[in-house]
């Protein structure tokens, strides 16, 4: 019984990161149907194991369930997008400002690390060790503020907007301005200019967002720093 539960858990759990991956890489677009029947039939599993995954995916926010309707990968209306990004932008400023600055040695190392694998994999185009290595960037520079809370909200956001991040993964030119900006975090990290990294951090979301918008007829530009959004609420 229980050999059986774990294994219809890696069932799940293999289904789970191979839509998440599709997702990421452009696979399925918003609104595309996930068909249950295909996916039973590819990872020869039950329905139930199907089902227990549709659930875990909607969970994370990657896709949604309605009535008579099915699975679909979730889709985001202009109004969605702009408060996502704009509680990104407010909560990775605040974090960026509990950051211990300059960076401690551990920190700058691990980072350092993170980045050298990441410029390796982008080299030989290895995309799917490059997402996973700017996740484990990213979530690594969040922890660094010290709140747990925080930082997991910072990452909850993070896993459900890869339907819009995933429209810069591949593109040549947005990948080396990822990574020349990875490398000028760790700089700022090392320097202490707090500032500096705060703003990179708010502009180090855009470029994935105006791909999206692109891709989605466009529409206005948020503001790159949290006082604009302040004197935006404010007027």
């Amino acid at each position: 019984m229980k050999l059986a539960q774990n294994k219809n858990s890696q069932h799940v759990a293999q289904i789970v990161d191979f839509i998440k991956q599709k997702i990421i890489f452009g696979r399925l677009r918003p609104r595309e149907r996930l068909i249950e029947e295909d996916i039973t039939a590819q990872f020869d599993v039950s329905r139930h194991v199907v089902r227990s995954a549709m659930v875990e995916l909607e969970q994370l926010g990657l896709v949604s369930r309605r009535p008579n309707k099915g699975v679909t990968v979730r889709d985001f209306s202009v109004e969605e997008v702009d408060q996502i990004y704009e509680t990104r932008a407010m909560l990775q400023t605040e974090a960026a400002r509990r950051i211990p600055m300059p960076a401690s040695p551990d920190l700058l190392a691990e980072l350092e690390a993170i980045h050298e694998d990441y410029c390796k994999a982008y080299e030989s185009g290895e995309l799917q060790k490059v997402c996973s290595l700017n996740n484990r960037f990213h979530r690594r520079v969040w922890a660094a503020c010290g709140n747990a809370c925080l930082a997991g909200l910072i990452d909850r956001i993070w896993v459900e907007t890869i339907g819009i991040r995933c429209y810069g993964i591949g593109d040549p030119v947005l990948l080396k301005t990822a990574r020349e900006e990875h490398g000028r975090m760790i700089e700022m990290l090392r320097n202490g200019d707090r500032e500096g990294f705060i703003r990179l951090s708010i502009e180090h979301m855009q470029p994935s967002l105006e791909a999206y918008k692109r891709a989605h007829g466009g529409w206005n530009s948020l503001p790159d720093t949290l006082p604009e959004m302040e004197e935006r609420r404010a007027s």
